[in-house]
């Protein structure tokens, strides 16, 4: 048969008066008690793990949608930067130029602790999303496929293209030396260098159409 427990809601979830003035559950009669911020972590495959959480907290957030809202409708980017499709032609996306989302929760984070400030994955967040709305990310607007085709290395993008004061990071945050010098190389990258297989103007019927 199977025992059951008996569990005494009140005495179980009776805090201390002063449980949460340092952001920690602290629970009576128990020698555990649970930190709602963090100043550090444990190992690198925990702090990474961390970085995923918040990048993907980010991209689903309410605010990072308006923003990319607002790119679009309000300042009109709404066709790739390369080929000049529009969005009603086909899928057009914000990506992140030269420095990509993961490197910018990474070194907002690296920031945090830099300072000694204790953070949960929705201050990291909420920075993130504040540099967004300060114009402080570089960003260029693309294809779909043209995004999947840069990340899988096929394809260079000109910095000159590059929407955003993504130099504020460069200038403000600790950025790793390896993937400052991948920056740099993105960063070097002019019209010059890349190479686009088509344009709009190549599909028939679409230019005289649109004249």
């Amino acid at each position: 048969m199977e025992e059951v427990y008996e569990f005494d809601l009140n005495s179980q979830l009776s805090v201390d008066d002063n449980v949460n003035e340092d952001g920690t559950l602290r629970l009576r009669n128990s020698p555990f008690s649970l930190p709602l911020k963090i100043s550090g972590f444990h190992s690198e495959k925990e702090f990474f793990s961390f970085v995923k959480n918040v990048e993907r907290l980010v991209r689903t957030s309410c605010e990072y949608r308006l923003w990319v809202s607002y790119i679009m409708e309000s300042l009109g980017q709404n066709k790739c930067t390369l080929t000049h499709e529009k969005m009603h032609e086909c899928d057009i996306e914000v990506h992140h130029h030269p420095i990509n989302l993961f490197t910018v929760v990474k070194s907002v984070i690296t920031d945090y602790m830099a300072r000694e400030l204790k953070f949960t994955s929705f201050d990291i967040a909420l920075s993130v999303i504040d540099l967004h709305y300060q114009n402080k990310v570089g960003y260029i607007v693309l294809i779909s496929d043209l995004h999947k085709k840069f990340h899988n290395g096929f394809q260079k993008l000109p910095i000159d293209y590059v929407n955003g004061n993504y130099r504020h990071l460069l200038n403000n945050y600790n950025i790793d030396e390896d993937e400052r010098l991948k920056i740099n190389e993105y960063c070097n990258t002019h019209l010059s260098d890349c190479k686009v297989e088509w344009t709009r103007e190549d599909y028939p019927g679409l230019r005289a159409a649109s004249d």
